[in-house]
């Protein structure tokens, strides 16, 4: 399910609807914090809430990208908390490891997701960022693509390629081109959207295929292990990793 603890948490409307960065750029401003054993959430507007990492309430059905899925209700005092910060009759779920979803298996089958889009990693690398930054003629920072991997040294968009490779002694496969949206236009301290509509616009010019664009790849991978900073990253096998409607073509 991807790094631990990440992608677990998710605020949902009354009917289960998720609630993201897509329709509530205001959530970019609340800040999550592990601390002792304790999830930790922060906005600018609020005191910090501190909230166990296990909850254990109530089943809840939420809805994931028109999918049903299962959360279970974190306490009355969390969904007031964000309810205030983000201005609407709002709730905060946790998934439990029973309640994994399937990932797509066009693309990674027999793989488990949490509340995350599709997967359960996105690797980005530094020098593809810089690229962008270098064709927008501003900087982009990281941040604005949500990856819960970053690497360095390779060419820009050298993961593309990236079939089978190794984080340490972890065993990784690149499945799916990332689709980006809108939240890359968010900026994450804020919550406001770029007026430019950067780095889409962008990314537009050199980063389409057909109606989306690409930006990082999405990844899974073998089993349980641990990855830290500075592991080295060994490229297994390169091929073609497919984009989003493209995979029955490659």
């Amino acid at each position: 399910m991807g790094p631990q603890w990440d992608r677990r948490w998710m605020v949902v409307r009354a009917d289960g609807g998720m609630v993201t960065q897509r329709d509530t750029p205001r959530l970019a401003t609340v800040h999550p914090h592990l601390d002792n054993g304790a999830l930790r959430l922060e906005t600018d507007s609020m005191e910090p809430l501190d909230l166990p990492v296990s909850p254990a309430g109530d089943p809840v059905r939420v809805v994931i990208h028109g999918s049903d899925a299962v959360g279970c209700a974190v306490s009355p005092d969390a969904d007031a908390w964000i309810s205030t910060v983000l201005g609407a009759d709002l709730r905060l779920v946790f998934m439990r490891d029973e309640d994994a979803r399937a990932t797509d298996p066009a693309y990674a089958e027999g793989h488990r997701v949490s509340f995350a889009d599709g997967f359960p990693a996105l690797l980005v690398s530094e020098r593809s960022v810089e690229e962008l930054a270098r064709r927008g003629g501003r900087e982009i920072p990281v941040e604005r693509f949500r990856p819960n991997i970053v690497v360095t040294g390779a060419h820009p968009h050298d993961e593309d390629q990236w079939q089978r490779f190794t984080l340490g002694a972890m065993n990784f496969s690149g499945v799916k081109l990332c689709t980006r949206c809108k939240v890359t236009t968010t900026d994450q301290k804020t919550g406001v959207r770029d007026p430019d509509r950067e780095p889409l616009r962008t990314l537009a010019l050199y980063r389409r295929i057909e109606s989306a664009v690409y930006f990082g790849v999405n990844v899974v991978h073998d089993g349980p292990g641990r990855i830290s900073v500075g592991d080295p990253v060994e490229v297994l096998e390169r091929g073609i990793i497919p984009g989003a409607g493209l995979v029955a073509r490659v």
